[in-house]
């Protein structure tokens, strides 16, 4: 599989903007939640996860996501850090350097909601996620990031 796209509704908006990935994603759900509901060990050649935002100051964030990361088998695995979420983008960079992946800060492409990208930021989140390159889709375009 090319990739997959885990988590919230981050996910499912990048998913939309990758047809070619499979969406495991739900919004508003949370880490626990993703866990007990759609966990499952997952392999593609990208994996780009969002997850923690909807999770609030007391949960087990960090711990939800080492567990949702550890399911992973991936060749590059990206993780999606929500604006303005301080307790979930410290877990998500945590997470993300204990297991060498890269972070893309959505903040830059938010909308007047402040969290969910504009329709043109989910789209410049999947050209970061799937860079143009001989395998990805011709609707991307030949934009730079």
């Amino acid at each position: 599989m090319l990739c997959l796209s885990l988590g919230d509704s981050l996910a499912v908006g990048v998913g939309q903007k990758l047809p070619e990935c499979q969406t495991e994603a739900e919004v508003g759900i949370t880490s626990a939640r993703f866990i007990v509901e759609r966990l499952s060990p997952a392999r593609a050649d990208r994996v780009v996860i969002s997850l923690g935002v909807n999770d609030g100051e007391s949960a087990r964030t960090l711990e939800n996501l080492l567990r949702v990361r550890s399911s992973v088998t991936a060749q590059s695995v990206v993780w999606l850090l929500p604006f303005g979420h301080d307790p979930a983008r410290r877990a998500i960079k945590t997470v993300a350097a204990r297991f060498g992946d890269r972070t893309i800060d959505t903040g830059p492409y938010v909308g007047e909601d402040r969290l969910h990208p504009t329709d043109a930021g989910y789209r410049m989140l999947a050209r970061l996620v799937l860079p143009i390159s001989s395998a990805a889709p011709s609707w991307l375009g030949q934009a730079k990031p």
